[in-house]
């Protein structure tokens, strides 16, 4: 059934392709301005091992990543997610002009912004949450167990558009027979990712659900995911999910479940652990669609609001004026090239054979980052790194006599245990990243000589 909605009384075409080519904008601006960041390349990482399942996600990123580059999975996944968003609130309101107003709110919403340019694995989530709710919505269930099942392998949290569905379901007390080929085809693509947990003393399985359920919150943590969603979501963006979950059009119960689910899952799990900020970005792709039904000046506020943050945020990254004691967002966006200096370690040390040698790092994500920069293989070693999939894959392989380097940032030197294991120990030689005259980056470079026999 569809919803209604005065196509006069929102948003304008011309408001509607500003927007839209806003974000266009944006995406390419921060996508051609920024360099390579850690969690990318760690999933870039990825890519080089094709998998069916990595120790963090599922593996539809690095399978992207591995045919389409790391912008070009970022980029062309945020395209898709904008047409589905387009399409969905199409055949809810039967109005072409109502879904441009949802893809404009989605065009410039922060975390449309960001799965849009940076590869992740929200990427492909988002793409296929999208598309999935649009075919559960039609009952179209073979596409709908198809996306389902792609956005699963994507991100374990999808599940959660299950939920949304089952919740739907259960008000209407109709569940479609149809439903359970969509839930047996879901489960189907996601068969390989169980299987490969399995093979791996469910690593997966075991690694989210500590990281989004264990630890200690309270009341702060819960704090800091309400300022994340205010920031990810838009001042306006966020309260009116909530408002549209609570008091929207009954006929869109399942949009309005997609949208509630993923905010008051991940709003519990905060308030057990400290949380990521984009975890319920999900809840946006339904919630921009249904503030595109509502009256015009939430419409409008919530869009240039949005617009307004992410330009803001972009000017920042690429021009940046104020300055910040800890500028987080630049330090993760610039001053990486440095590392490609570690691909010539003789330029750094003096007798060092000429050559890419193996570089040790404290933590997955400089270790990534050294990999994609200078082009060598890396590990991390330590007793403080966050266990990741170096620690799934096998230990580099040295030959007695040979040399690496540990590199840290901000002066880390390297641990004994790996220090042990070499004769001798020189360094640091710092390499310095900078982004227009601001040091963003110290890293440090040890070379570790002759590494002893067995």
């Amino acid at each position: 059934m569809r919803a209604s909605a005065d196509s006069t009384s929102g948003l304008g075409m011309r408001a509607c392709v500003v927007l839209v080519a806003l974000g266009v904008g944006v995406r390419l601006a921060l996508a051609l301005g920024t360099d390579v960041y850690f969690d990318e390349t760690y999933y870039w990482q990825w890519a080089r091992h094709l998998a069916w399942g990595y120790f963090d996600h599922p593996p539809l990123v690095a399978w992207l990543i591995a045919a389409l580059g790391i912008r070009g999975t970022a980029l062309l996944c945020g395209l898709g997610t904008g047409a589905a968003v387009w399409g969905l609130a199409r055949d809810v309101y039967g109005s072409k002009d109502v879904a441009w107003r949802a893809l404009s709110l989605w065009s410039v919403v922060p975390v449309g912004i960001i799965s849009g340019v940076w590869a992740t694995p929200d990427s492909p989530m988002l793409l296929f949450w999208a598309l999935g709710l649009w075919a559960l919505y039609r009952e179209k269930w073979v596409l709908a167990g198809l996306t389902c099942g792609l956005a699963l392998l994507a991100k374990y949290p999808s599940v959660l558009l299950g939920l949304a569905f089952m919740l739907a379901a259960l008000r209407a007390r109709r569940l479609p027979a149809g439903a359970w080929l969509t839930a047996g085809l879901a489960l189907l693509c996601f068969l390989p990712v169980v299987l490969w947990n399995a093979n791996h003393e469910w690593v997966g399985f075991a690694f989210q659900l500590n990281h989004g359920l264990g630890g200690t919150g309270g009341w702060k943590t819960f704090g800091e995911f309400v300022a994340g969603q205010l920031a990810m979501g838009g001042p306006l963006l966020f309260p009116l999910a909530v408002m549209y979950a609570v008091r929207g059009p009954r006929e869109q119960f399942l949009l309005r479940m997609a949208a509630v689910v993923p905010l008051v899952f991940f709003g519990y799990a905060a308030a057990r652990t400290r949380g990521e900020a984009n975890w319920p970005a999900a809840a946006y792709l339904a919630a921009c669609i249904g503030v595109a039904g509502m009256k015009h000046h939430w419409q409008r506020d919530t869009a240039w609001s949005g617009a307004i943050i992410s330009l803001a945020v972009a000017s920042h990254l690429l021009f940046p004026v104020l300055t910040f004691e800890r500028d987080v967002l630049l330090s993760r966006t610039h001053g990486w090239s440095p590392l490609e200096r570690l691909s010539a370690p003789e330029q750094l040390f003096a007798g060092m054979t000429p050559g890419r040698t193996a570089v040790y790092a404290p933590s997955y994500q400089l270790a990534s980052q050294v990999a994609y920069y200078a082009g060598v293989e890396t590990d991390t070693e330590g007793p403080a790194r966050r266990k990741s999939q170096y620690d799934v894959w096998p230990p580099l392989e040295l030959k007695p006599g040979q040399d690496v380097l540990w590199c840290s940032e901000n002066g880390a030197p390297p641990p004994e245990e790996l220090v042990q294991r070499f004769g001798s120990v020189e360094g640091p030689v710092e390499l310095v990243g900078d982004f227009r005259d601001r040091r963003l980056h110290t890293f440090t470079v040890w070379r570790l000589g002759g590494m002893k026999p067995d």
